[in-house]
Order: structure tokens, then C-alpha cells, then sequence
């Protein structure tokens, strides 16, 4: 089973986009440390509230000596916060990929050879698994880059890309 640490942006963005439930019914492990669950707004909670109660979506605790550790990655790279290296320091602990699509911990979290995926390999996700068609794929994959988070600036050629594979499918 793949497992992934969520950053709060990917999660955000699918809170807004109403696909926490496709998401969430992924074969995936899904984690998050509880430093960038502290980041999101109370309705945001709400909203993934029944994924942490179903098991589905795991909070990780962090312990002091996890603290330590986290602090000495923010102390390589200041411009990322501490919930940032918090997930970085997870998605190692625990083997897991992290889903961020936030270019200064992408890079970052690559030198310390963390595998690390985007809002787009989540689109993927949800279409090869059948929690999303083709068709609401694209909807909502334009949604995302027009209306929902434009300052995210997805790769353009590479939305174009799963768009007209997307179109050929259906």
C-alpha cells in the first residue's frame, strides 16, 4: 500500500474542490503530522473530521526528540515553515511519499530523498482508481487552475496533457 503525508495545500485545495471523499477512498495510508492539521481553518477540520475518525486519515503526534529533528531541518532551509519540515521529517519516519504541491518543500523535501507527489499525480490517482471520471476530471482540474487556486500555477503543458488523454477516454 502506498503511504502519503498530506501538506495542507493538496488538502485545501481538495476541500475546495468538494473531493475529500474521492480522495480519501484512494488505496492509500493517509497521514498528516498534527503541526499542519494546526494550520487549517476550523471549517477545514470539520470537513476531514470523518476521515480521522474512520481511521482513514492518521494524525502523527510528534514527540520532543521529533521536535529536535524538525527544528534542524528548518534551520537548513528557513524559508520553509516548521509544519512544512514537520511533513518532511514524517514522510522519511514513516516511508511515505508527500503530496504537497509547494515548489520550495518539493525541492527541499527531494535533497532529503523524500518522494514527493503534486495536486496532478492525485488527479491521476483518482481517475486510474475510478473515484473520478474523465470527464469530472477535467471540470475539476480547470476549476482548480481558473477559479480555486490560480497562484498554484500547475504545470501547463502537463494539465493539457491529462486533459486531452482525459477527453480520449470518454
Amino acid at each position: 500500500m502506498i503511504v502519503v503525508v498530506n501538506d495542507a495545500n493538496v488538502l485545501i485545495d481538495l476541500i475546495k474542490l468538494d473531493l475529500l471523499l474521492q480522495f480519501f477512498e484512494l488505496p492509500f495510508d493517509f497521514h498528516t503530522t498534527d503541526f499542519i492539521l494546526k494550520e487549517l481553518h476550523m471549517e477545514q477540520k470539520e470537513c476531514l473530521t470523518p476521515f480521522m475518525l474512520s481511521g482513514a486519515f492518521k494524525i502523527l503526534s510528534l514527540s520532543a526528540e521529533d521536535l529536535i529533528e524538525i527544528y534542524k531541518l528548518q534551520s537548513e532551509k528557513t524559508q520553509l515553515s516548521i509544519q512544512d519540515c514537520s511533513a518532511i521529517f514524517c514522510s522519511k519516519n514513516i516511508n511515505g511519499s508527500l503530496i504537497t504541491s509547494d515548489n520550495n518543500l518539493r525541492k527541499f523535501a527531494t535533497t532529503k530523498n523524500v518522494t514527493v507527489r503534486g495536486h496532478l499525480w492525485v488527479f491521476d490517482q483518482m481517475v486510474e482508481h475510478g473515484k473520478l471520471s474523465p470527464k469530472e476530471a477535467i471540470v475539476k482540474l480547470t476549476e482548480l487552475n481558473t477559479k480555486i487556486n490560480v497562484r498554484l500555477k500547475l504545470p501547463k503543458l502537463e494539465c493539457e496533457i491529462r486533459i486531452k488523454k482525459w477527453k480520449n477516454s470518454y
